[in-house]
């Protein structure tokens, strides 16, 4: 059985080996959620930092970008 000083030299050794985050991260939605004041937050989830993420955002408006005589 390791010491907590053992796991604590381990750790350190692990952090300072560590590589920089990868330059491109797949995010993948898990929910959406409103809130009352109409404010919605989307939850994320990236694999390879093993981090969930919320972004925050308003209603996206796709009805202005398409053209006239679609509508």
């Amino acid at each position: 059985m390791k010491t907590l000083k053992q796991l604590m030299s381990e750790a350190k050794e692990k952090k300072e080996t560590q590589m920089d985050p990868p330059a491109v991260l797949m995010m993948r939605r898990k929910s959406v959620r409103q809130f009352s004041d109409g404010q919605r937050v989307a939850l994320y989830y990236v694999d390879k930092l093993d981090k969930y993420v919320t972004v925050p955002y308003t209603a996206m408006k796709w009805s202005s970008t398409v053209p006239l005589e679609f509508q």
